[in-house]
C-alpha cells in the first residue's frame, strides 16, 4: 500500500504540472455533441447538508487511445497527461480531485479517448450496386423464358437453351452477390455495434428503430445512423470502485459518462474542452438518455491554472457547490 500511495502521489504532481501546461480553447462553427451517462452497482453521489455534492477523490488510470484509420494530427499527437489535465479541471468543477494518497481514493478513474471507425461507404455502395444489378439481370432473365424452368429449355440433346443458360448465370450471380452483400451487412451492423457501444448510441437507436420511422416520425433514427457511422472524436470516462480494484484486481463499475462530437469539419485539440465541458454536467450521474445537442458555436476557453503543488485538503478552498437539480 505505500508503494501504491507513493506511485499515487507522483502521478498527482505530474497532473498537477500538465493542468498548470495545459490551455485548450474550442471554437467552431457547427459543433453537434452527444453525451451518455449512467451510474452502476447502486452508486449515488453523496450530498452534504445543503444539498450540493460532496467531495469525492479518484486516482487515474490511462485507458486507451483509440486513433481510428486515417491519420490525424490534431488528436495523434495528443498524449495522456494533456487529456487527463483538462479532464482534471472539468472533474474539480463538479468536486471530483485527485487523491493526495491511496487511503482517500474512492475510485479508479479510466480515461479512454479517441476517433471511432467509419463505415467504408465506397464499399458497402458497390457492394449494394452489385446486388441490385445481379437481381434485375435475374428478373430479366426469367421474364425471357416467360414462366419457364430452366430444366424445360432443354432440347431432345438434353442441352440447355441460350436463354435456359443466361438465367443460370443469372441465378448463379444472384446467388454470389447475395452472400457478399449479407456479408458486408453483417460488419455493418458490427462496425454500427461497435461504435453505438462505445459512444453510449444503443439505447436511443434501439428506443428510435420502431414503426414510426416509417410512418412521418422524423429522420432521428436516421440521424443517430449517421452519427455512428461516420468518424466521431469520443472521451469515455469510467469510474470503478478503488478499493475493489486494490483488493481483488476486479474493477466494479460506478459510473461511465460518454461523450463525442463528429470529427468532420472539427480538430480534437479544439474540440476536446468544449466536449468535456458538455459532458461534466453529468460525472456520476445518469443522463436519463443520450443527450445529442446541435450548437452553432461554441467557445471554451480554459484560463491558465496557477498550481503548485500538491496540499491538504484542510489547506485549500472548497470549489463553488453543484448547482441543485
Amino acid at each position: 500500500m505505500c508503494e501504491l500511495s507513493t506511485s499515487l502521489n507522483r502521478l498527482a504532481r505530474t497532473i498537477l504540472f500538465c493542468l498548470f501546461a495545459a490551455t485548450v480553447s474550442a471554437s467552431n462553427d457547427r459543433i453537434v455533441t452527444a453525451v451518455f451517462s449512467r451510474t452502476y452497482n447502486g452508486y449515488e453521489r453523496p450530498r452534504a447538508a445543503d444539498g450540493s455534492f460532496e467531495r469525492e477523490y479518484y486516482a487515474l488510470a490511462n485507458g486507451s487511445y483509440l486513433p481510428g484509420v486515417a491519420a490525424d494530427a490534431s488528436i495523434d499527437k495528443v498524449k495522456f497527461p494533456q487529456i487527463a489535465g483538462v479532464t482534471a479541471q472539468f472533474l474539480a468543477l463538479r468536486n471530483y480531485f485527485l487523491a493526495p494518497d491511496a487511503k482517500q481514493a474512492r475510485f479508479l478513474l479510466v480515461i479512454t479517448w479517441g476517433k471511432t471507425i467509419p463505415l467504408d461507404d465506397g464499399v458497402y455502395r458497390n457492394s449494394l450496386d452489385s446486388f441490385g444489378i445481379a437481381f434485375n439481370q435475374l428478373i430479366r432473365a426469367q421474364a425471357s423464358l416467360g414462366g419457364m424452368s430452366i430444366s424445360e429449355t432443354r432440347g431432345g440433346d438434353g442441352i440447355v437453351s441460350a436463354k435456359g443458360a443466361l438465367l443460370q448465370a443469372a441465378k448463379d450471380d444472384f446467388e454470389a452477390q447475395t452472400v457478399q452483400f449479407n456479408m458486408f451487412n453483417d460488419m455493418r451492423r458490427k462496425a454500427d455495434e461497435r461504435n453505438a457501444q462505445t459512444l453510449g448510441y444503443v439505447d436511443e437507436i434501439n428506443r428510435r428503430d420502431g414503426p414510426a420511422r416509417f410512418a412521418g416520425g422524423g429522420s432521428s433514427f436516421d440521424d443517430l445512423i449517421d452519427d455512428i457511422e461516420n468518424e466521431r472524436y469520443f472521451f469515455v470516462i469510467s469510474a470503478y470502485d478503488f478499493p475493489t480494484a486494490v483488493k481483488t484486481g476486479q474493477r466494479k463499475l460506478l459510473w461511465a459518462t460518454r461523450v463525442s462530437v463528429q470529427a468532420q469539419g472539427n480538430r480534437f485539440n479544439e474540440a476536446a474542452a468544449y466536449m468535456l465541458a458538455k459532458a461534466s454536467k453529468y460525472f456520476g450521474q445518469d443522463s436519463d438518455g443520450l443527450i445529442r445537442q446541435f450548437d452553432r458555436e461554441g467557445k471554451v476557453t480554459l484560463g491558465e491554472l496557477k498550481v503548485v503543488g500538491v496540499v491538504p485538503e484542510s489547506q485549500t478552498s472548497a470549489p463553488p457547490p453543484e448547482e441543485k437539480k
